[in-house]
């Protein structure tokens, strides 16, 4: 197993097809984390550093794959979804959120705004990995399915969460 500083990294399968990822992350060390580990699994790798500069790449270039971060400056990552969805340029890529914010209502949020996976920091490389690998192999019919089922699954978590607070 190889690591980059303390994080284990997956050796690259050979054969894989290469995706574009675009990788909006605030902070260097995680974008620059992500963005070897993916570019070591054979995908073409950008980066943003804040909501707004990722929102501008993905006009430009609509990447197949968006690694979200939710808490940036100058956009948030729920202002870029929105945006995403009404710039008409969702169906075109698959979205992760990579961040964070762990309650159940911002799993809710995420994926009523058009998230297909959520993954929180700190994160298992192969956890992500196998994440951006599933994300790529599903069609638009298993992504919907996909939402629904994480959707219903984290209102109710939510649900849960808020009987738990208020006791």
């Amino acid at each position: 197993m190889q690591y980059l500083g303390d994080y284990p990294v997956r050796e690259a399968v050979k054969g894989r097809g290469m995706a574009r990822i675009l990788i909006a992350e605030d902070n260097a060390e995680i974008r620059a984390l992500v963005s070897s580990i993916l570019v070591e699994e054979g995908h073409k790798v950008s980066v943003a550093q804040n909501g707004q500069q990722a929102l501008d790449m993905m006009l430009e270039d609509t990447p197949d794959v968006l690694l979200l971060d939710i808490m940036m400056p100058q956009m948030d990552g729920y202002t870029v979804l929105k945006e995403i969805k009404s710039s008409g340029i969702r169906e075109s890529m698959k979205i992760m959120i990579l961040t964070a914010k762990t309650s159940e209502s911002d799993w809710v949020r995420g994926y009523k705004l058009g998230a297909d996976a959520y993954v929180t920091k700190p994160f298992d490389i192969d956890e992500l990995t196998g994440q951006v690998e599933e994300l790529l192999a599903m069609t638009k019919e298993q992504l919907r399915q996909r939402r629904e089922e994480e959707l219903d699954k984290a209102q109710l978590l939510s649900r849960l969460e808020s009987i738990f607070e208020s006791s």
